[in-house]
């Protein structure tokens, strides 16, 4: 009994660490035909896919109470609340004040508020609380770093298919470089304020206000300029 209990243990945590190979895989799949049935709108067909992977990844393979808790209030210095919006803004100066005249439809701009508000926790979550969770009984750092690296390399590989400035362009290959830097100092900070603060709610917050600074579904529809 107990070697059954240990056995699908361990089946759950290989499940749950290979999981992100079939979001990236599958996610990149539904991008390919997004982009075919839908042009430009190729995200609208996408990220619901894409949140139903992560979501059914959290419910079916962790503990549900679990998760709840993972929302729970913040612990620790205000200083990380600091860093978290501090991080957060540095889209703003990059991309929102040079492109803000992209905004000049009111439902664009309502259904990019959205956007934040729902892809931000349920990103977060996955890449952040569940990795995290699923790779305690390894090194911090093994956990962090692999949450990293897929958490950036998804972003060319999927969204880089709609996207044109998160894709790959043979022509100019290190073009892309300062970009997934940006994703990977992200990722990282993100993951160090999880783990200090014991909660997403920072997290979240950082997640909203970058993605509100990146201008989102401007920028996966090619309106937004480097």
């Amino acid at each position: 009994m107990i070697n059954s209990k240990i056995n699908r243990l361990e089946a759950n945590t290989w499940i749950a660490l290979l999981s992100p190979v079939s979001v990236i895989t599958i996610g990149h799949l539904f991008a390919r035909f997004s982009k075919g049935l839908l042009g430009q709108w190729a995200w609208i067909g996408y990220f619901p896919a894409y949140w139903g992977m992560l979501l059914f990844s959290i419910f079916v393979l962790n503990n549900k109470k679990n998760s709840l808790l993972w929302f729970k209030k913040s612990q620790g210095s205000y200083w990380w609340t600091l860093l978290a919006i501090g991080i957060g803004l540095i889209s703003f100066p990059a991309l929102f004040i040079p492109n803000y005249k992209v905004m000049h439809s009111v439902s664009l701009i309502l259904v990019w508020l959205s956007f934040a508000l729902v892809n931000s926790p349920i990103e977060e979550a996955y890449w952040r609380a569940f990795l995290l969770e699923k790779t305690k009984h390894l090194p911090r750092m093994f956990g962090v770093i692999y949450s990293t690296v897929l958490f950036t390399a998804i972003h060319p590989l999927n969204l880089g298919v709609f996207s044109n400035i998160q894709a790959f362009n043979p022509s100019k290959p290190f073009a892309l470089i300062p970009f997934l830097l940006i994703l990977v100092m992200l990722s990282l900070v993100y993951c160090l304020i999880y783990i200090k603060t014991k909660s997403l709610r920072l997290p979240v917050l950082s997640h909203i206000l970058t993605d509100l600074g990146n201008l989102s579904i401007f920028l996966f529809m090619n309106m937004v300029q480097i």
